[in-house]
């Protein structure tokens, strides 16, 4: 195949798996981290994205990589199909860490009655560690499939749950300060986010 005719038929695909999937071009620059005059470059045909950026997309579109260069007629997804199964993925894997929390727990219980241990009487604490690392299973996924919002939330999410868990594992006054940090996180996770936003559209 000629790049002539590969770009060719990468662009048609690209339109028409976005257009099925209900994104502008400017949503899908948005999930891409890109400037929707790159996507629209790349539906004309006058250029070709990075194979890093079609595994991405292809992962988007909820196609393999195949489907998204070959030529053959594109494979149809139907969209509540790929958000529904987005769904549950994300939904499985936050379960996932709460399943290994109660596990965590219950291990602990078990070896509270053979081992005189304080540490064992805070073995409630495995829930609330569960509540960070659940919150970075949706950071993950966020940065996959879902929007700008869903990220600043998950990373807040993982900002105030770590001081959370932090504040309730050690008594110290002085662990109080680190409220100032999570502020100052806090707010340059908004202005990160912002940045990459306004960074799409000089790209």
């Amino acid at each position: 195949m000629q790049e002539q005719d590969l770009r060719k038929t990468i662009a048609e695909k690209i339109t028409h798996y976005r257009r099925h999937a209900g994104l502008t071009q400017s949503q899908l620059a948005e999930k891409l981290n890109y400037s929707d005059k790159s996507v629209s470059k790349w539906e004309r045909g006058e250029g070709l994205p990075d194979v890093i950026v079609l595994c991405r997309m292809a992962e988007l579109f909820g196609i393999t990589l195949d489907d998204l260069t070959a030529m053959e007629k594109p494979v149809t997804i139907p969209v509540n199909i790929k958000k529904s199964r987005h769904r549950i993925i994300t939904a499985l894997a936050v379960l996932l860490a709460w399943l290994a929390a109660s596990a965590a727990f219950f291990t602990l219980k078990l070896l509270d009655v053979f081992i005189d241990w304080s540490f064992f009487n805070k073995s409630w604490l495995m829930f609330i560690y569960a509540v960070p690392v659940s919150f970075i299973v949706l950071t993950v996924f966020g940065c996959l499939w879902y929007g700008t919002l869903f990220r600043i939330i998950s990373v807040s999410g993982i900002i105030w749950s770590l001081f959370l868990s932090i504040r309730l594992s050690v008594s110290v006054e002085a662990l109080n300060y680190l409220l100032i940090v999570c502020i100052i996180l806090q707010a340059m996770t908004v202005l990160w986010f912002f940045l990459i936003a306004k960074g799409k559209h000089i790209k």
